[in-house]
């Protein structure tokens, strides 16, 4: 018992570093969540940039300019010459330059298949920004068309036409941007950070104060049993642990605004798994034989590594094959790859390989920890 409470007097020694990187944590997922919507059926028109020479002037052409005016930002293309629509389109300030020839607008309502249906446009070839305009241009001359064969007179065609894809054009759209993250995604893929550096800054330092030279020997001359003073030792950082988790999770849900649902469960099933991955991963460094002061640094080593490699600051898609080959050896990886199947509805026999990789993974590297940590002791002896 001595030794328990003893663990904690040593850890508030170290109460700035979990302050600080608690809010550390708590800001950068603030900040994330709330560039968030939550849903996944909210869209958002990306408005894009036009120059237009109309020279038809016609009913029909001036309908179809007043519907792109609706969805992209629309120029006067006799306001700027060639060379400054190629510049502005070559830096995406302009998607498309469209020139309506004369005499467009009789030849549509005549029928005609002559030149004077062509509408030029310019754009950028390798921009998907430009052929979207084209295809907003074809859906409203298609459906114009439609509603003048139905027997309406100009002015009601363009009015219908344009009600109508008013309401389809968050979807028909190519430019169209669908937001899909939610926010319990976005909190909860920052926790591991949270849990990384805490645990290191931490817990990490005191059990290396309790391994160090001098407090061992005054522990191996006391009444108290070794086997004892482990176990009082792996108990209290145990309670700081669960403490710590229990109060990230507490805290994400309450911004996410959601708990206890059923993606809510497996989420915190995976966070708990990292979690008990993380108390293995302190335990195989603890016996390292480092000194406490060194840890302040490692654990900017570790949490940085582990979440950049592990997709927890940059999705995993997103990651080059070199950084994604590195990453899998690491339990973030798989805590994110988790994330990821939890998003698109998978469930738990989804995540049972995730999280049994990085449970193996703590293991692994604890064992290895322990070996290494004999193997110190008997040099040192």
């Amino acid at each position: 018992m001595i030794v328990f409470k003893s663990f904690f007097k040593v850890l508030r020694n170290y109460k700035m570093s979990l302050i600080m990187y608690l809010v550390i944590s708590l800001g950068v997922i603030y900040i994330l969540s709330s560039f968030n919507t939550k849903g996944n059926a909210t869209y958002y028109r990306v408005s894009q940039g036009i120059a237009v020479q109309d020279n038809d002037k016609s009913e029909i052409s001036k309908g179809l300019i007043e519907y792109l005016s609706t969805i992209n930002g629309i120029k006067n293309a006799a306001d700027y010459t060639d060379d400054q629509i190629t510049d502005m389109i070559y830096y995406t300030k302009l998607s498309n330059r469209l020139l309506i020839p004369a005499g467009f607008g009789e030849a549509y309502l005549n029928g005609a298949d002559t030149a004077a249906l062509k509408i030029e446009s310019t754009k950028e070839a390798g921009a998907r920004m430009g052929y979207s305009v084209e295809t907003e241009i074809d859906s409203y001359l298609n459906l114009l068309s439609g509603y003048l064969a139905g027997g309406f007179n100009v002015e009601e065609a363009q009015k219908l036409t344009m009600e109508a894809l008013a309401d389809n054009s968050a979807v028909s759209v190519v430019a169209d941007v669908k937001v899909e993250d939610d926010k319990i995604f976005t909190i909860f893929q920052m926790l591991p950070y949270g849990i990384l550096t805490m645990l290191f800054s931490a817990v990490l330092p005191v059990i290396l104060r309790f391994g160090s030279m001098l407090l061992k020997k005054r522990s191996d001359i006391s009444s108290t049993p070794v086997l004892k003073r482990q176990i009082s030792i792996a108990l209290a950082a145990g309670v700081v642990s669960v403490f710590i988790v229990i109060a990230l999770i507490t805290l994400a849900s309450v911004l996410s605004e959601e708990a206890f649902t059923g993606r809510w469960w497996l989420i915190v099933l995976n966070l708990v798994t990292l979690s008990l991955t993380v108390v293995m991963l302190v335990v195989a460094v603890s016996n390292l034989n480092m000194k406490p002061e060194v840890s302040a640094g490692f654990t900017n080593v570790v949490g940085l590594s582990f979440s950049f490699l592990g997709g927890i600051f940059v999705p995993i898609e997103y990651l080059g094959s070199g950084a994604k080959v590195i990453g899998q050896f690491l339990p973030t990886y798989w805590y994110s790859e988790a994330m990821t199947r939890i998003k698109t509805g998978g469930g738990f026999n989804d995540i049972l390989n995730c999280l049994l990789i990085q449970l193996l993974f703590g293991v692994m590297v604890m064992g290895v920890g322990l070996v290494a940590g004999r193997c110190i002791e008997k040099r040192t002896a």
